[in-house]
């Protein structure tokens, strides 16, 4: 994808992030929650811009939205991409929206160039991420990977009308919830595209980032109880003051924190000191800890060690400390391998990449039960998220288009033809020029990259090979050795020919003299070196062949030698392309 169509795919972006802006419950403000009337014609008007580039769509048994360009071959394998429709309370546009509407520019971009991968496209704008009707995060995603719990049917929103009911209304019969589940097989990949909600990119001057993993998180309910007393008569040194203990212990969570690691976060939230009154020393505190990092083992230890200090503190001021853990969910480590892919895409578009953790949790969580997934962060202004600020750069989305274009051909097409089709032009000509020595041929394959199947870039090969003449067959013969020659040197096109010509090594000496004596009667008679695709023949057919051409005039001859220069050409494309 070139800088000219990205800047139109990233306009078309954020123009349609308005348009889904508009659809809301709350005059003035942008909510949209689970199976409401708004969030039906989200999934309405997504429907339709998925139509418009050649896909096929749905609405699956949970309320996702559903489309599927499809594969060079019908039903093959897909890659699914996706984020969330849903939004918070007085949300902003791009959280979720972001990653729906790119996904849908890289199948635009496909279908404008008529390509078909080897793997389908699909994508999902699943129905609920944020969980603000029912309380229950991940709704969508857990349809598709089949981890749907039945007692999320009976759960009620605030008005009392339970998921069950809220299907019926939205015309879903909650019986098949379980139909939206997706085969382990369908999909060989995630992805996922995401503002960074926070400002790791802004703070590097990046656009675009890879996600390593999505923080695991613990969160606890934790206590310090001391004894309460009048603030004026107990003396300091026999004080068992909780909040004492809480202040000394939070300085320790802050210090400890960033002492760990770079990308381990832990915050005291919430705190309630009771009695609460100016002259009690207070006798309670009540008070939440959160923590989070990409690696549990990481997360396990610190949580450890702070909770150990708790109790130290709580000793040495004769007080007592106590912890619940009310939440706990895994890091969700992204797949090594698409994480390679999104960073060799980003330095592409942006000249270096960024790894970073995902501190928010995505759908991913859920989809990389299932399959392999990875993430790809789009930089946001100041980091706000979940608020009408929330804001992107159309520059931005621009680079994020093609890198998440590129990734997705990359990982749909053949590996030799991935790698064709994102190689800079001086290493995708340095694949194809050994083909054959003719600057043009190579030129201009490369320039029509990328190519969405091996057989569609040879038919394009073929195709240019048929307007060639007396002038590229003279090029291509001045890096072409004798039949029974040894091809000199080390290059690739030395090492293809002594390949080509491994049936001659060895023969005869009485066939290797009548090959020479046959070469210089050629060369006498035509003014160039015999051609011949040797690959497949043996020493005496290709000296018969030699015979047989030394009969044909000058024109006969000319069709002859470029008919075997093609051959010859597209079976070694063909050996590139095999590898």
């Amino acid at each position: 994808m070139n800088a000219a169509q990205a800047s139109l795919a990233a306009k078309r972006v954020m123009q349609r992030a308005d348009e889904l802006a508009q659809i809301s419950e709350t005059p003035g403000q942008l909510t949209r929650v689970y199976l409401s009337t708004e969030h039906l014609r989200a999934n309405h008007l997504v429907a339709s811009w998925m139509e418009q580039v050649g896909m096929t769509t749905w609405q699956d048994a949970v309320g996702n939205i559903c489309g599927r360009y499809e594969g060079a071959r019908e039903g093959a394998q897909a890659i699914l991409l996706g984020s969330h429709l849903d939004t918070v309370r007085n949300a902003g546009r791009y959280d979720g929206m972001l990653g729906v509407l790119n996904a849908l520019e890289v199948v635009a971009f496909l279908y404008q160039h008529d390509l078909q991968l080897e793997q389908a496209i699909e994508i999902v704008g699943f129905a609920d991420e944020e969980g603000t009707r029912f309380g229950i995060t991940l709704l969508g995603s857990r349809g598709i990977t089949g981890t749907w719990p039945d007692n999320w049917l009976a759960c009620e929103d605030a008005a009392g009308i339970s998921v069950a009911q809220a299907l019926v209304n939205a015309g879903i019969d909650p019986s098949r919830i379980h139909s939206a589940a997706r085969r382990p097989e369908e999909f060989s990949a995630y992805l996922e595209l995401h503002i960074e909600q926070g400002p790791v990119l802004e703070r590097e001057n990046l656009a675009l980032g890879v996600v390593t993993a999505i923080n695991g998180a613990r969160r606890l309910k934790c206590r310090f109880t001391g004894e309460a007393g009048h603030a004026g008569t107990v003396p300091m040194v026999i004080r068992k003051d909780a909040l004492a203990a809480a202040v000394a212990w939070m300085t320790f969570v802050e210090s400890a924190a960033r002492a760990y690691a770079p990308d381990i976060v832990a915050t005291i939230g919430s705190l309630q000191c009771l009695p609460g009154a100016a002259n009690v020393i207070p006798g309670e505190v009540q008070l939440t800890l959160d923590i989070r990092s990409p690696r549990d083992s990481d997360l396990e230890a610190l949580l450890e060690n702070l909770l150990n200090e708790a109790d130290k503190i709580a000793a040495s001021r004769e007080v007592a400390f106590s912890a619940e853990t009310y939440y706990s969910i895994p890091a969700t480590p992204c797949d090594v391998h698409l994480q390679q892919q999104l960073s060799s895409a980003i330095t592409t578009v942006q000249g270096r990449s960024l790894s970073l953790p995902s501190g928010a949790g995505h759908d991913a969580i859920a989809v990389a039960e299932c399959w392999p997934s990875g993430m790809l962060f789009v930089r946001c202004d100041r980091g706000i998220s979940h608020h009408p600020a929330e804001s992107v750069m159309e520059a931005d989305v621009m680079q994020a288009v093609q890198a998440y274009t590129q990734t997705v051909i990359a990982l749909a097409a053949k590996n030799a033809l991935a790698e064709f089709n994102e190689a800079p032009e001086h290493e995708a000509l340095s694949l194809i020029t050994p083909c054959v020595a003719i600057a043009a041929w190579a030129e201009h394959l490369v320039a029509a990259r990328p190519f969405s199947a091996i057989d569609v870039l040879q038919h394009y090969a073929a195709q240019l090979t048929d307007d060639w003449g007396t002038t590229e067959l003279n090029q291509a013969l001045s890096a072409h050795p004798r039949i029974g020659e040894k091809a000199q040197g080390n290059s690739k096109e030395a090492a293809l020919s002594k390949n080509e010509q491994s049936a001659v090594d060895g023969q005869k000496s009485a066939l290797i003299v009548a090959l020479a004596q046959g070469n210089a009667e050629y060369e006498a008679r035509f003014g160039r070196v015999f051609l011949i695709r040797a690959k497949g023949r043996c020493g005496e057919e290709i000296l018969g062949e030699l015979y047989r051409r030394l009969k044909n005039s000058a024109v006969e001859e000319e069709v002859e030698a470029l008919e075997q220069l093609r051959q010859i050409t597209l079976l070694r494309l063909e050996g590139v392309f095999a590898q």
